[in-house]
C-alpha cells in the first residue's frame, strides 16, 4: 500500500512528548522524514529512537522556539538534514492555569510567544522554502477549544489560540498562490497517553491518535484543495461544557 507522505519532509514542534510525539510518529509511519523540535534533547532523542524502531526516519533539533533566531535555525537544520521541507506542524504550546487578576506579565508573554509569535515566524521561514518548490507545502497549526470557548482560568491560552486561528486564515490567503496550504485543528480535552488508541465515539475525549491521523490527511495530497480550514475535534468536551 502506498504511503501518503512518501519522502515528504516535516518539522514538528513540541515533539518531545504527548501529542507532538504522536503526530511525528504518524507522519513517519506514512513515509515522512521528520525533524523533531523541542527544548528537551534527551526526550527528543527517545522519541526519535522510537520512530526509528517503528521503521520511520527521524532527526532532532533541540531548540527553544521562542528564541529570536529559532525559526531560521530550525529550518536550516531541516534543510541540512533532509535537503528540503514540505510540512510544518506547529504543535508546541504553553498553558498557564491562573485566575484573571493573578496573571503576571511573564505568564502572558510566555504563552503568547509560544502559541502565536513562534508559530508565525516558523510559518514565514518554512514558507520561504516551500514557495520555491513546485509542489508547495502544508502547514497545520494545533489550536484548542479555548480558541472558540472562553475560560476564565486560561485567559492567555484563549487569547493566543484564538489569534492562531486568525493567523491560520490570513496565512492561508497569503500563501495560496504558492500552493502552500494552511489549516488548523482545535482539539478539546485530549486523552493522555493515547498515541496508539483511536476513540470509539463522540462520548469520549479525543485521542492523540485521532488528531495525528487528521494531521496526516491534511498534509497529504488527499487534502490538496483544503486550506484556511479549522477542524474542531472536541469529542466529549463540548458536551461537558454545555452540561
Amino acid at each position: 500500500m502506498a504511503r501518503l507522505l512518501e519522502d515528504r519532509v516535516a518539522i514538528v514542534t513540541g515533539a518531545s512528548q504527548g501529542l507532538g510525539a504522536a503526530i511525528a510518529a504518524a507522519l513517519a509511519v506514512d513515509g515522512g522524514r521528520v525533524l523533531l523540535v523541542a527544548r528537551r534533547e534527551k526526550e527528543l532523542g527517545e522519541v526519535a529512537e522510537s520512530v526509528r524502531r517503528a521503521g520511520g526516519i527521524a532527526a532532532i533539533a533541540p531548540q527553544d522556539i521562542t528564541a529570536p533566531d529559532a525559526a531560521p535555525r530550525i529550518v536550516d537544520a531541516c534543510l541540512g538534514e533532509y535537503g528540503g521541507l514540505d510540512i510544518l506542524i506547529n504543535c508546541a504550546g504553553a498553558f498557564v492555569w491562573q485566575k484573571f487578576f493573578d496573571l503576571s506579565p511573564d505568564d502572558w508573554n510566555r504563552t503568547v510567544a509560544t502559541n502565536l509569535t513562534a508559530p508565525f515566524f516558523l510559518m514565514q521561514e518554512a514558507a520561504r522554502v516551500m514557495a520555491t518548490q513546485s509542489r508547495g507545502g502544508a502547514i497545520v497549526n494545533i489550536a484548542s477549544i479555548h480558541a472558540e470557548i472562553g475560560d476564565p482560568n486560561v485567559v492567555p491560552q484563549c487569547a493566543s489560540k484564538s489569534a492562531l486561528l486568525g493567523l491560520t486564515a490570513s496565512a492561508a490567503e497569503a500563501l495560496r498562490e504558492y500552493n502552500i496550504r494552511v489549516n488548523a485543528i482545535s482539539p478539546g480535552a485530549i486523552e493522555p497517553s493515547s498515541a496508539a488508541r483511536r476513540g470509539e465515539s463522540t462520548l469520549e475525549k479525543v485521542t492523540q491518535a485521532d488528531i495525528a491521523t487528521l494531521v496526516v490527511y491534511l498534509c497529504s495530497d488527499l487534502a490538496r484543495t483544503t486550506t484556511g480550514s479549522v477542524i474542531d475535534m472536541y469529542g466529549s468536551t463540548r458536551r461537558i461544557i454545555k452540561a
